[in-house]
């Protein structure tokens, strides 16, 4: 009886650990650890703050008829929005959109993770770059933005070009680098000199070779990519005008993008956690050493690590390596942590193989990363899920907060504000209480970032619509910046004192305006 259920075990164990199934358990794990840190009580979503929320609104405008680079400022391509414009026409602007999202997101994303593993490696081991991805990674970063879309993409077009270099499997990897593209044009742009790098590098054959088959499929690829790219961007392009969207996606980003220090490389020093705790040091020390690290272990020791990988694996490593290394410099000139998570799968892939070693020394080292992954994967949702939050009823929908100082805060909005009203402060009052940004931008900074003719756009906008409430973010530090370099806010500050007037501070810091002549908050 005994052998009979060790054996009905090993049979288990051994269709585990197939590509397709460990891939598919991988998924479902990323999907549920990620799941339960955004919702609460089954299905009631957390309130997020971060960057998705703000393709969220945005994609919310283009909901109503709006359209990137002519009603509203983009720097990067409108897949992000068009894909929040698409949820929110299926469910409505709902709370939980966002946490499902990225859900998701970290689901797909573990699935191409281990696929791809399964190309380089055997054995139960090609499910800890997915384990890597739901405990480290994602601590690290949450946010589904275009960051994670192009992410996708490139896994994809990467593992299309693992599998063989067709010309139709190559065709199929140019349209997932313009998919890419079309979320993050810097990501897509170096994607696809990777791929043509490799293929122009690692022709299969002499007869290839010459052919000229791998320029023929270089060329292919590069094509289908444009063709992708320009027909997403193509309706646009018409509304907005070629001279606009030029500015926005590539003029804006070059030059006035880097101004604050979170998008440049001072990053590196202001988002040192040096007061942080013992998951956020785990967490920020194994992204940053392996992102680019383990590039450079390949560059330098490539002819050694391959010398029991020749031929064909050799190639699909170099091809991952590559890719990897492409992905980095898509956001090395401001590496902050969140970026470089986003474009750590590669590097997660390649770290697992360098530790899939003969020796006990190495084997400890993997038990003992995997089961510290898995800790983490297990311990933050399980933590959030005991934890007693705050509720409330919005506009958007049912949902959770922890900090009593912004539940004071959502609680007043809700008191205070109606669904349709014209509003202009911090993003994620809009999604959440369903009013309006009656302006081009959704935030200004005290330099460079915030252009004069944006600063215009502002001011018309809030004395065109005559907006009566404002809720600022810490006005010392932005509004009413003294000595920033290259601050254009002057006008604003101007307007800001001569219409409005400060009649409330929350615990958060944040700050309430009224237009002069509106009553007092308790009074409206």
């Amino acid at each position: 009886m005994i052998a009979a259920d060790n054996r009905f075990l090993k049979s288990v164990l051994r269709f585990v650990i197939r590509p397709v199934p460990a891939s598919i358990l991988a998924a479902l794990f990323n999907f549920l650890t990620c799941y339960f840190r955004s919702f609460v009580s089954g299905n009631v979503p957390v309130v997020l703050w971060g960057d998705q929320i703000g393709f969220f609104n945005d994609g919310s405008r283009m909901a109503l008829g709006q359209l990137p680079y002519r009603d509203y400022f983009k720097i990067v391509p409108p897949g992000t929005d068009l894909t929040y414009a698409l949820l929110i026409k299926l469910f409505g602007a709902q709370m939980w959109i966002p946490n499902l999202l990225m859900a998701s997101l970290a689901a797909i994303t573990a699935l191409l993770m281990t696929l791809i593993a399964s190309r380089l490696m055997r054995g139960a081991i090609i499910v800890l770059p997915g384990l890597l991805l739901a405990s480290f990674i994602l601590l690290a970063s949450t946010d589904a933005t275009h960051h994670w879309f192009s992410t996708i993409a490139i896994l994809a077009a990467l593992l299309v070009m693992m599998d063989g270099n067709t010309l139709p499997s190559v065709a199929f990897a140019g349209a997932l680098s313009g998919v890419a593209a079309c979320f993050t044009q810097s990501k897509g742009a170096v994607a696809v000199t990777a791929f043509i790098v490799y293929l122009v590098a690692y022709a299969n054959s002499r007869s290839e070779i010459l052919s000229n088959g791998r320029w023929k499929k270089s060329l292919l690829l590069g094509g289908v990519a444009a063709g992708v790219f320009a027909t997403v961007n193509l309706y646009f392009i018409q509304a907005a005008s070629l001279r606009t969207w030029l500015y926005c996606l590539i003029v804006y980003p070059l030059r006035y993008y880097p101004s604050p220090t979170i998008n440049n490389w001072r990053v590196l020093i202001d988002g040192f956690p040096s007061h942080a705790g013992l998951i956020t040091w785990a967490v920020f020390s194994l992204v940053y050493a392996t992102v680019p690290l383990v590039y450079f272990v390949f560059l330098v020791g490539k002819r050694r690590l391959f010398k029991k990988d020749g031929g064909e694996r050799r190639d699909k490593l170099q091809l991952v390596a590559m890719t990897g290394l492409a992905m980095f410099l898509a956001v090395a000139s401001a590496p902050s942590l969140k970026r470089l998570a986003t474009v750590s799968p590669p590097a997660m892939i390649l770290l697992v193989w360098l530790l899939n070693r003969p020796g006990k020394a190495v084997a400890g080292f993997r038990v003992l990363l995997a089961s510290t992954a898995v800790a983490l994967a297990v311990a933050i949702p399980v933590h959030l899920q005991i934890r007693s939050p705050y509720y409330l009823n919005l506009p958007a929908g049912r949902a959770a907060l922890f900090d009593p100082a912004l539940y004071e805060e959502y609680h007043w909005l809700l008191e205070n504000t109606y669904p349709g009203e014209y509003f202009f402060g911090l993003p994620p009052f809009y999604s959440a209480f369903h009013m309006l940004n009656p302006a081009p931008v959704a935030d200004f900074h005290a330099s460079d970032y915030t252009r004069p003719w944006q600063v215009a756009a502002l001011i018309d906008a809030l004395e065109s619509r005559h907006v009566s409430l404002l809720v600022l973010r810490r006005t010392h530090d932005f509004l009413w910046a003294v000595g920033a370099p290259s601050d254009h806010l002057e006008p604003l500050r101007i307007y800001v004192s001569q219409n409005y007037r400060l009649t409330k501070t929350f615990p958060t810091g944040d700050e309430v305006w009224l237009r002069s002549g509106v009553a007092a908050a308790d009074e409206r």
